[in-house]
């Protein structure tokens, strides 16, 4: 009976020192940023040859057009029609078909960044040349934040077509100040920074991303975030443990979130209302 219960007190006592390693192992390793060190200094932000907000509004719409999948317009569903056999000298039935579309796994999205990305650079480009007293530049941002959320609703989509600039992040290269990045990340409470404050965004463990002034901010309190903008550098005058923190300008920030199977519900409701279509399951 002792023995049974010093057996017990000894994997408590393990259970104990497991559990605390744990969370010191989680308190070592870094987080998203919440300060600036003492003595950063951040870039000044790039000039950009402001457009009009009517040029602008063709890249909004390509945008919320081109994440759509090719195949199946957006529906994530593939409708065909089947012809059957019917008696002597009757007219055949034709009847409708549903099933998901394979090309976007009944999500509605195309998954080609190649497609994408360019577009979302361009849109990136003009939505820092935006001036902000034109007269139609808050219709067009209104209409760019619905283009923006769709896009963080593709999941892997938002994913692949940031990985170039997430890769130079993590590398520590910085863009050329002006041009556009996208990264995904998780992002943090605002820094209180000199004539404002900026969004961080964590790429990785140990690189992260400010995004200052951004245009379009719907971000969540925490999680994951498609964050863009131009940028405009990188951190200076400080050596710490997020190494070239790149600076972005003009841009936005948006909730990441994974993409609904459209095509399994479509099909599965046409098939409750008798068409006879077969439903396609959760398509995962």
């Amino acid at each position: 009976m002792l023995a049974a219960a010093a057996l017990v007190a000894a994997a408590l006592s393990l259970a104990g020192h497991a559990g605390a390693g744990d969370d010191k192992d989680k308190d070592d390793g870094p987080s998203v940023p919440k300060a600036l060190p003492a003595g950063a200094a951040l870039p000044e932000p790039p000039k950009l040859v402001p457009v009009r907000p009517d040029v602008y509004a063709g890249r909004v719409t390509a945008l919320s057009r081109i994440v759509q999948c090719p195949k199946c317009s957006g529906d994530g569903v593939k409708v065909s029609r089947v012809r059957e056999a019917t008696g002597h000298l009757q007219k055949p039935k034709v009847r409708e078909v549903h099933e998901e579309c394979a090309d976007c796994r009944g999500t509605g999205y195309s998954l080609d960044p190649d497609r994408v990305a360019p577009v979302l650079d361009s849109f990136v480009s003009l939505l820092g040349a935006l001036p902000a007293d034109a007269p139609g530049t808050a219709k067009q941002l209104e209409k760019a934040r619905g283009a923006l959320l769709r896009l963080g609703g593709t999941g892997e989509l938002a994913e692949r077509i940031t990985t170039q600039d997430r890769n130079e992040v993590t590398a520590e290269r910085a863009g050329k100040p002006g041009t556009p990045i996208a990264v995904t990340g998780i992002v943090g409470k605002p820094i209180p920074v000199a004539g404002g404050r900026v969004l961080p965004v964590q790429v990785e463990a140990n690189s992260a991303v400010l995004l200052r002034a951004p245009v379009i901010n719907a971000a969540p309190a925490e999680g994951k975030v498609l964050v863009g903008g131009i940028a405009a550098g990188a951190v200076a005058n400080v050596e710490w443990q997020w190494g070239k923190v790149v600076v972005l300008d003009h841009g936005f920030i948006v909730p990441l979130t994974e993409p609904v199977n459209k095509g399994a519900a479509d099909a599965a409701k046409s098939a409750e209302q008798g068409s006879g279509s077969r439903p396609s399951g959760s398509g995962r």
